[in-house]
C-alpha cells in the first residue's frame, strides 16, 4: 500500500508541475539549447517558462521539507548509436541535471542534500519535430 501511495504521489506531483498548461495547451518543461547544459542560452521566452517551472518545484520543496527531489536529465539522440549514448548523451543529460540542481539549491536556498541527480541520456524521448522536448530535465518528488 505504501508503494502504491508513493507511485500515486509521484504521478500527482509530477502532473502538478508538468500539467500546468500554457494558453497554447502545450506542457511546460525545463528546456535547454542543443548540445548544451547552459540555462542562460535559451530564448527569453523559454527562460521565463523555465523560471516558472523552477518556482513551482521550489515551492513544493519549501512547503514539504520532508520531500527529496530527483532530477533526471535528458538529451536528444541524433545517430541513436550506443557510442553516442555513452560518450555524449549520458554525460550531457547528467550535466543538465547537475546544473538544474545547482540552480534550485542556490536560487531558492534549498539544501543540496535533498536533491538527487540522474542522467537518462536519450533513453526516454518525446516525439517532437526538432528534438527540443528531449533537451529537458524531469522532476520526481520522493516522499518519506
Amino acid at each position: 500500500m505504501k508503494k502504491l501511495f508513493f507511485v500515486l504521489m509521484v504521478f500527482a506531483v509530477t502532473f502538478a508541475v508538468y500539467g500546468q498548461q500554457s494558453s497554447s495547451r502545450e506542457a511546460r518543461y525545463i528546456l535547454f539549447p542543443p548540445n548544451s547544459a547552459n540555462l542562460r542560452a535559451v530564448s527569453a521566452q523559454q527562460a521565463i517558462i523555465n523560471l516558472e517551472v523552477f518556482t513551482q518545484v521550489a515551492r513544493i520543496l519549501v512547503d514539504n521539507p520532508q520531500y527529496r527531489l530527483l532530477i533526471d536529465g535528458h538529451a536528444n539522440a541524433v545517430t541513436s548509436t550506443s557510442q553516442e549514448e555513452t560518450s555524449a548523451l549520458r554525460p550531457l543529460s547528467r550535466q543538465r541535471a547537475e546544473v538544474t540542481a545547482t540552480f534550485i539549491a542556490e536560487y531558492f536556498d534549498i539544501d543540496r542534500q535533498r536533491i538527487i541527480i540522474s542522467g537518462a541520456g536519450g533513453g526516454f524521448p518525446f516525439s517532437s519535430t526538432d528534438g527540443s522536448q528531449n533537451r529537458r530535465v524531469s522532476f520526481f518528488f520522493i516522499t518519506p
